[in-house]
């Protein structure tokens, strides 16, 4: 594993810059476990996620092992990722119920505070005490698609990345997992990983899953490269922050002549797209200007 890669692994750090601007509401996202889990380990540190606006000054989290008692635990929260976090006073007792409460906490740019949650789970009867296993990052594929940007209110461009994971497995169960994706070549990355994804592990469809990533122009044109990570609820993470795939792609405003098919893979799209890059400096811009929608491009 690559020096830079490895202090990634090990601090697994991530700013809310690379997650776009703060302009949402700060509501939770998620939380680990979910509501209505069941067999979560004893030793658990049970978070919940909220958005990048959201900012915690305090708010109790009220923990109630139900039946038995209710408690104010004190919680931390990392800024830089958006988790509020607790660990049991106590291990979890095997297949009781627990309720936690999460607060809404106030946003950096609106007095309005957000949404909280309240989340019913049932204890396992085992620790989370070995790393998960993932492979990390299987496939790449790109598009571009055009947004309203909710902090400027205008129209933008932007690159969006379909990766596809290998499966996973960890011994506290898939519930209690956070994948942490990031960019590991192209733009800013070119001197250190750039992070720009963490959310709960996804379902997958079979054994694979996917995720989808929103990348600026500028940060995400040319060779791009992306790994991720696997990280349970004792904050082990799995080996596969080195492995790494890359795509080429290409700048917009492309041009998609009629007899021109559009690309379904990451591969073809950045072969195709030099290509109507390359009618456009031949002077054939103006026979055609690309549609911008969202999702896949289909012929």
């Amino acid at each position: 594993m690559r020096p830079q890669l490895v202090a990634f692994a090990l601090s697994v750090t991530l700013t809310k810059a690379a997650f776009g601007d703060p302009c949402g509401h700060p509501d939770l996202l998620e939380s680990f476990p979910p509501n209505g889990a069941v067999e979560v380990p004893m030793n658990a540190r049970l978070s919940a996620r909220y958005a990048s606006t959201a900012e915690y000054v305090d708010e109790e989290v009220t923990f109630e092992h139900v039946g038995v008692g209710v408690e104010t635990p004190r919680a931390t929260f990392d800024a830089s990722e958006g988790f509020l976090s607790f660990q049991p006073p106590a291990p979890l007792v095997p297949g009781d119920a627990y309720m936690v409460r999460w607060p809404s906490l106030r946003g950096l740019t609106t007095a309005v505070a957000g949404k909280g949650a309240e989340v019913k789970f049932t204890a396992g009867s085992t620790d989370d005490v070995d790393a998960p296993l993932f492979g990390g990052v299987r496939a790449v594929s790109w598009d571009v698609e055009r947004v309203d940007d909710e902090c400027t209110d205008a129209l933008e461009d932007r690159f969006v990345f379909d990766l596809t994971l290998d499966p996973v497995t960890d011994d506290g169960g898939k519930d209690m997992l956070t994948l942490l994706a990031f960019q590991s070549k192209g733009g800013s990355a070119s001197t250190s990983p750039t992070p720009v994804l963490a959310q709960h592990f996804p379902a997958s469809g079979g054994n694979v899953a996917t995720v989808r990533v929103e990348r600026s122009v500028d940060s995400a044109t040319g060779n791009v490269c992306f790994a991720a990570l696997a990280r349970d609820s004792s904050a082990r993470v799995s080996n596969s922050a080195d492995r790494e795939v890359c795509v080429h792609t290409v700048k917009p405003p492309f041009f998609y002549g009629c007899a021109m098919a559009r690309a379904r893979t990451g591969s073809d799209r950045g072969s195709r797209a030099a290509s109507a890059t390359l009618l456009a400096l031949l002077g054939f811009v103006g026979l055609g200007r690309r549609a911008l929608r969202g999702g896949k491009r289909d012929v």
